[in-house]
């Protein structure tokens, strides 16, 4: 029989915690999980909920960045930051699929309506996150 884990708002809790003490630097997934004294799956699973909750509950979002590693920072370059990294990673992500997988589809059923939209609207959607990938603020 599986046993039941902590509840996600114990973790969270945590988490939150390890940032408020460590604030303003972040904290590695590793540096975490230390200062947690959980596992890396339960840090996760703290992160995600703070990410859901933040705005509730009045905190800044967690952003993670390579060099301070995840924090809860009131920096709006440290949020515009986050973004560009993510929109960047759902460009790749979709140019990728768009190369990969839709283009070969359009190529193959040039008549099909679905094959011929596919294409358009992500175009659209690249086009985008492009754009906000290059604005400097």
């Amino acid at each position: 029989m599986k046993r039941a884990g902590l509840p996600a708002h114990v973790h969270g809790e945590a988490v939150r915690k390890a940032f408020q003490e460590a604030r303003p630097a972040g904290l590695t997934l590793h540096q975490l999980v230390l200062a947690t004294k959980r596992s890396p799956s339960q840090v996760w699973t703290g992160i995600r909920l703070l990410r859901r909750v933040a705005v509730k509950e009045g905190l800044p979002p967690v952003t993670h960045n390579r060099r301070p590693g995840f924090q809860l920072s009131e920096e709006p370059g440290v949020r515009i930051a986050y973004e560009r990294a993510i929109f960047r990673a759902e460009l790749h992500r979709i140019a990728n699929f768009t190369a990969g997988f839709v283009a070969p589809h359009a190529r193959r059923t040039p008549d099909d309506e679905w094959a011929r939209l596919v294409p358009e609207q992500l175009g659209g959607v690249k086009a985008t996150l492009e754009v906000l990938t290059r604005i400097e603020c």
